[in-house]
């Protein structure tokens, strides 16, 4: 599995330290691959982020801002990626729960130590990453949603909502990009407006299509083929 880390450090020795640490429990665990990119600068960081990164390693003491201020503006923009401070400085425990912060690493660094949150590290990335997630930009921030959280997507007007197993998410964009982002993991269009996530298909009565509580229209355009996909992914026949 790939994982992909950031490393925000200004410290030169501090951050070669760390790679080199990542580098040793790689050579001990062969369930991951790392890619790691070290940036000097948090606001460098904060410029170049994509939402590719699955965790990011602050230091607290940076130049221009610290580690604590940097990660509350990235939790602006993405509220899923794991974040972990590595620090000499254990009193920001607190305001770390604000941004949502997955573990402290302390310095000066050690290995045994570092082999143990690392290890614990990993084990959450594999869980969270053993789901498929897409990148959706919307107006304010960058929202990464797991594919299997998608009851069914909606176009109205010049929105495109995601509607989820706990709330929806609207976004901008255009349906036919949606449906390439989500090309192979069993979602059909029953309708120009809708796209259906077949797992929670219900049931299909006449021109109606049950997903979760709710029921929507399925076109006559659409329909044979809307009906070959479900039937393809039930195992069934139409």
């Amino acid at each position: 599995m790939d994982i992909k880390i950031a490393i925000v450090e200004d410290e030169e020795a501090a951050a070669k330290k760390l790679l080199s640490m990542i580098k040793k429990y790689s050579e001990s665990d062969g369930r991951f691959n790392f890619e790691t990119d070290v940036f000097s600068d948090a606001f460098d960081f904060l410029s170049a982020f994509d939402g590719k990164y699955d965790a990011v390693f602050f230091d607290i003491q940076l130049p221009g801002i610290t580690g604590i201020e940097a990660a509350k503006r990235l939790r602006k923009t993405d509220d899923k990626v794991m974040i972990v401070f590595v620090t000499n400085m254990a009193n920001y425990a607190l305001e770390s729960y604000e941004v949502h912060a997955f573990d402290f690493i302390l310095k000066p660094l050690i290995y045994d130590s570092f082999f143990i949150k690392f290890r614990r590290i990993c084990n959450t990335l594999e869980h969270e990453l053993s789901d498929v997630y897409i990148t959706l930009a919307g107006r304010f921030m960058t929202k990464r949603i797991a594919v299997s959280d998608i009851l069914y997507v909606e176009v109205m007007n010049h929105d495109i909502i995601f509607h989820l197993k706990e709330g929806e998410y609207r976004t901008g964009g255009t349906m036919s990009g949606i449906e390439e982002k989500l090309k192979g993991y069993h979602f059909s269009r029953p309708s120009a407006s809708f796209l259906v996530n077949l797992k929670y298909v219900k049931e299909t009565c006449g021109e109606t299509v049950v997903v979760g509580s709710d029921k929507l229209k399925i076109s006559r355009s659409r329909k044979n083929e809307f009906m070959s996909d479900f039937a393809k992914y039930a195992g069934g026949s139409v």
